[in-house]
């Protein structure tokens, strides 16, 4: 009741008032001048100023794994390592069959300021407790980061009052090491609990206590308390273990500890050359076990846990505990170091943006997985709570990431499920007929919400992927599909008799709220999917690229008529300026506020448009409408942003939605416009705001669901563009164009290397080399040179050298150079 009483004072006017149809602040809270930027050493927004503004988010779980796995371990921020076959979300058929396995280890150092310095665990809470209100101490706390190793090793480290610091080190194993055949082979956690520091010890041993339960912490609906999706205990689902215990187990150089056990087999091993761990049952009633580990305060000083992610074979989890987390994690080194050949290289002065690209890139592989009893791969949205596919934000993990990164084996692996399903998913609207050949769904063994977008999307992955990559076989088998998508494009247009816009495509589902409308979000994915394979088509040449060009100005026209139509009566806001701007609806016909209420109008809404292509942001309906989520009620009404529910009435704070981050259309108008303030303030808090910065791993919204890797497509698309730009203008290529000046350094390089194009993969190479020249050296390898190369001068720099000519800046502040 304390949401929905919240959400009812929203409406009646806690955040605006309707009158006479216009929208107005508060007046307790005037709707404020537009939030300046930041700027760090070099005068505009960086990588340290974004940090700033967004200070670490809660419920922070980190996916553990292997490319294409069935499984996945999942850690959470205070170390909690869960191993849960069948998550307790949503999950893909295919994980059904574990059901109810798995284990969960919490795992904190013992000994805080009020507790003694003996081996003691708490018993969890009673009633269910979400975990960051929680955990003060008695379940966990820790710094995280990843080891340098190739291998995403996740650390957490303890600094302790004893002056110790205790680490713990996760990373994933696959027997063997090598590729997945069934993504169902044996699949270890190695967790080690070591002293990495000692400042003058208290005592000669610290302690590291684990609970061993069944997974027993998920994400609780709904929003409530202003929290949105939070990482909640359970505690009556800890005690299902169906019984548990230990058996002795001694392995080479002295190792010795147990094995942990279920009914179903071994589940793990805990081992080490120090002093045995102890096993304890507090409560016999309840299979529910405590490990006391104890760590001399030596650095150095280790204990070792495997844990698998189902049951195994007692001779297999031996097998593995005797190979030791040193090979264990060559292995996967040699593993995750291997690249394709065409794997891009983004090396710039922030590290933090260099690894927060290769950790989503290995993200992106690892939350994926290989469908049983099929040849065929696919993405997921999530890890522990999305583990299903939501295709539309899903594949912008493609089009917006990997194919940018070189990640193109990748890709065209995890599409080709769309191409051989083709035609076989019912469009998600009761004007369409139960199937159409043409038609791209997601496969119901993987779905959560079908979406009409998804056409769309798949239609701009797969002709991007096309275009990036020149890829023969891939077009050759793709083309028929993509011309029979674009086919279904043209039917849907012709439908007749149902309630939407004539000569449009007729309601659909487009969002969760799962009612079939004519939206602004379907009409823009089929159109961008619709233009992206036409650009494809006209360069293959194809006899039909006319026919589906015409087409496509037929929708933009028809659709610009209905937008325009339908929000003639809309109500409206006044902007500072003193004028009146309508409020653009998310749907072209009358429909219901659905529940997620205003957040619509934002992630989901018009500003889509500009990325779309069916409007220019220098449009004054974008314009304004942009305005509206920086300058209008909303805004007055988020105040500092503190503890805000994900479903309250949206707003643009540093560039970056109150909702949902990837859907930040605006970053687009700022790049199309080249408005450079707007443009670092919404890429940097893409990279500081919408993923954690202590693991780069991405939410769905701040503080909510966690580990949905397309969230940091994103700001990968900033970053690309930022200096490697192929979409501006067709046809040419633009380099440097809203470079940051954080990349411009006179003590080392800043590398693009290898970077994807629609004209051929493109080198660059540039450093600051006086106090206002710039050197860069390129190079293009075309497959469809461009009709022309730009580059330009960031702030401050007024000569340019490239490619060893030297090219004074003109007032336009980009200099024309050769094609090569």
């Amino acid at each position: 009741m304390d949401r929905l009483s919240r959400r009812s004072f929203v409406a009646l006017g806690g955040t605006a008032a309707l009158a006479g149809g216009v929208v107005t602040a508060p007046p307790v809270a005037a709707a404020p001048a537009e939030p300046l930027a930041i700027a760090g050493p070099s005068g505009e927004t960086d990588i340290d100023v974004a940090k700033a503004w967004w200070p670490n988010p809660r419920n922070v779980t980190a996916p553990i794994g292997w490319k294409d796995h069935l499984f996945r371990f999942n850690v959470l921020y205070n170390g909690t390592v869960i191993a849960a076959p069948c998550p307790l979300g949503r999950v893909t058929q295919g994980v059904l069959p574990f059901q109810g396995q798995g284990m969960q280890l919490d795992i904190t150092p013992y000994g805080g300021w009020f507790e003694p310095p003996t081996f003691r665990y708490h018993q969890p809470m009673n009633g269910n407790f979400y975990l960051y209100r929680e955990d003060y101490g008695h379940y966990g706390y820790g710094q995280q980061s990843w080891a340098a190793n190739p291998t995403p090793v996740l650390q957490t480290d303890w600094a302790q009052r004893n002056g110790v610091t205790i680490r713990q080190t996760v990373f994933a194993h696959l027997r063997g090491g090598g590729d997945v055949a069934t993504g169902q082979e044996p699949l270890f956690a190695w967790i080690r609990l070591s002293v990495v520091a000692a400042d003058r010890p208290t005592a000669a041993r610290v302690g590291v206590a684990i609970r061993v339960a069944r997974p027993y912490i998920s994400h609780q609906y709904p929003y409530t308390f202003q929290d949105g999706v939070v990482l909640t205990g359970f505690p009556d689902l800890a005690d299902n273990l169906n019984g548990g215990w230990s058996a002795a187990m001694t392995l080479s150089g002295g190792r010795r500890g147990f094995k942990i056990w279920q009914p179903t087999g071994p589940y793990g091993a805990i081992f080490g050359t120090g002093p045995q761990p102890t096993w304890v049952q507090p409560d016999t009633s309840k299979s529910i076990f405590h490990i006391g580990v104890e760590l001399d305060t030596v650095v150095g000083a280790h204990t070792d846990i495997v844990l698998a992610c189902v049951s195994q074979n007692e001779a297999v989890l031996t097998e593995e505990c005797e190979l030791g987390y040193e090979a264990a994690l060559a292995q996967a080194d040699a593993y995750w170091t291997r690249q394709p050949a065409t794997a891009a290289v983004v090396d710039t002065p922030e590290t933090y943006v260099n690894e927060a690209l290769r950790r989503n890139v290995q993200f992106t592989d690892l939350v994926a997985e290989k469908i049983p009893a099929s040849n065929q791969y696919t993405y997921l949205t999530g890890s522990y709570g999305y583990d299903v596919l939501w295709t539309t934000p899903t594949s912008m993990s493609s089009h917006m990431f990997m194919d940018l990164l070189g990640q193109h084996e990748s890709v065209a692996r995890h599409l080709e499920l769309y191409r051989s399903g083709q035609g076989t998913t019912p469009p998600p609207g009761p004007a369409y007929p139960a199937t159409n050949p043409g038609y791209y769904g997601t496969p119901d063994h993987l779905k959560a919400v079908n979406w009409l977008t998804d056409h769309g999307a798949v239609m701009v992955a797969a002709s991007t992927h096309a275009l990036m990559t020149g890829d023969r076989t891939f077009i050759t088998n793709w083309l028929p599909s993509l011309v029979k998508a674009c086919d279904f494009i043209k039917t849907a247009c012709a439908i007749t008799g149902h309630n939407g816009v004539a000569g449009l495509p007729p309601p659909a589902v487009s969002t969760d709220e799962g009612d079939p409308v004519v939206s602004v979000w379907n009409m823009a994915w089929l159109y961008k999917g619709l233009m992206t394979t036409i650009r494809l088509l006209s360069r293959e040449n194809h006899p039909r690229a006319a026919e589906f060009a015409s087409l496509a100005a037929t929708f933009k026209t028809r659709f610009l008529a209905a937008f325009d139509s339908f929000n003639a009566n809309r109500p409206k806001w006044r902007h500072p300026d003193g004028n009146l701007y309508p409020i653009y609806s998310a749907n072209l016909t009358a429909a219901g506020q659905g529940g997620f209420g205003e957040i619509t109008l934002l992630d989901v809404g018009a500003m889509v448009l500009v990325w779309a292509g069916l409007m220019n942001a220098n449009d004054q309906r974008m314009v304004k409408f942009c305005d509206y989520f920086r300058l209008g009620p909303n805004v007055a009404a988020y105040g500092d942003g503190s503890r805000k529910n994900a479903l309250d009435r949206p707003a643009l704070i540093h560039e970056l939605s109150t909702c949902e981050p990837i859907y930040s259309w605006n970053v687009f108008h700022s790049w199309q416009l080249g408005d450079r303030a707007r443009f670092l303030e919404g890429m940097y808090s893409q990279l500081a705001g919408a993923i954690s910065p202590q693991t780069y791993v991405p939410f769905e919204h701040r503080t909510g669901m966690c580990s949905l890797p397309s969230v940091a497509a994103t700001g990968a698309w900033l970053v690309r563009h930022a200096v490697v730009d192929d979409s501006i203008v067709e046809g040419e290529l633009h380099l440097l164009r809203l470079c940051p000046l954080a990349w411009v350094s006179t003590s080392r390089d800043t590398r693009f290397l290898k970077m994807p194009t629609v004209h051929g993969p493109v080198d660059l190479t540039f450093r600051k080399t006086g106090a206002t020249q710039l050197t860069l050296t390129w190079r293009g390898t075309w497959r469809l040179a461009p009709t022309k190369v730009l580059v330009y001068a960031p702030p401050g720099i007024s000569t340019l050298v490239v490619n060893g000519t030297s090219y004074p800046v003109p007032s336009s502040g980009s200099v024309q150079v050769p094609v090569g």
